[in-house]
């Protein structure tokens, strides 16, 4: 391998490294630029700038610290000649700001929502990214885990994405359960939706989720409802988001964790149907119990849906590539 194909191949690595962190994913599972690298200055430079620099990306400081840490551990090893290998002053200067910050807030606050961003699987330059603040450590007010996103979720953006645009596109998208609108906030951003309507049953996260359609400069397509499973009130809920609208899909991450939730959720469903016969429903669900995928799918049939079952398995991480997206593109 050519000196030049080094380069690309540690270019490619440190941009998912990028995509990582701006996710926030566990930092020991995270895969870091090889030393002779990571000292190179432009690359320190492009890792401050693209990582570090609250000015051009908002970051979480603990988790940033966590990182910079680890990597200025590797720069320090990487040094063989410190007149002409040295670390970066903005990313030194960074960590003593972080270092100096972190002493002063001693107690982190569980309830501190932190912008998490989310990479489409395309390689071209400005990939389409969904910012959401989360709250991973915060259980809402009626126990529910809605303050981050699980991984149903970002398989089913992935499918969405890659397979599954046609959907969305020009559609008008109804989500479930849906938490803090990952994938609402996506439709409306990057799929072509033209109406999405968030659900969930907590006020307080749909809150959340709001702020994220802001974000995201989604609010005029993407709104929110408080919505439970087996609610009579469902046309109420509907009319106070947009009386005028037919619904072309309904979208679920993660709703099959209790068998005791499907009637509430069959009948919810039941309603929807009843009001657009021409709905469809994407649903997207980890299997932790195969028993409990069944009881729903028994469920589906005894109130007479057609069911398809879809298995998606993950990929490996050098193959998470949409299709076509190998090449910049303008």
């Amino acid at each position: 391998m050519s000196h030049e194909q080094q380069l690309q191949g540690n270019e490619l690595q440190l941009e998912i490294f990028r995509r990582k962190f701006l996710q926030m994913l566990d930092p020991d599972d995270i895969a870091y630029p090889m030393e002779w690298f990571i000292k190179l200055p432009e690359i320190q430079k492009w890792i401050y700038e693209n990582m570090f620099n609250r000015k051009n990306v908002p970051n979480y400081l603990p988790y940033a610290f966590r990182i910079l840490k680890k990597i200025l551990f590797i720069l320090e090893a990487a040094i063989e000649d410190p007149e002409e290998d040295e670390i970066s002053d903005d990313l030194a200067n960074c960590f003593a700001e972080m270092l100096a910050k972190r002493s002063s807030d001693s107690m982190e606050s569980i309830q501190e929502k932190r912008p998490v961003t989310y990479t489409a699987p395309v390689l071209y330059s400005n990939p389409p990214t969904v910012t959401i603040l989360e709250a991973p450590n915060l259980l809402s007010s009626n126990g529910d885990t809605g303050n981050r996103t699980w991984d149903a979720a970002l398989f089913l953006a992935t499918f969405l994405f890659a397979d599954g645009r046609h959907f969305v596109e020009n559609k008008s998208v109804l989500e479930l359960g849906a938490g803090l609108g990952f994938v609402s906030v996506l439709c409306g951003k990057h799929l072509g939706a033209k109406h999405v309507v968030v659900t969930d049953a907590s006020e307080a996260v749909l809150n959340t989720a709001q702020q994220n359609a802001k974000l995201n400069e989604v609010e005029g397509i993407v709104k929110t409802a408080v919505l439970e499973w087996g609610s009579p009130n469902i046309d109420q809920v509907l009319q106070s988001v947009d009386e005028m609208v037919s619904y072309d899909l309904i979208l679920g991450s993660d709703m099959l964790y209790e068998t005791r939730d499907f009637p509430a959720l069959m009948s919810t469903l039941q309603d929807l149907f009843c009001r657009f016969p021409k709905i469809q429903v994407l649903i997207s669900s980890a299997v932790r119990r195969e028993e409990t995928l069944e009881s729903f799918l028994d469920a589906c049939r005894g109130n007479l849906f057609h069911v398809e079952r879809i298995p998606i398995e993950p990929l490996p991480e050098n193959e998470q590539v949409v299709p076509g997206t190998e090449r910049s593109s303008s």
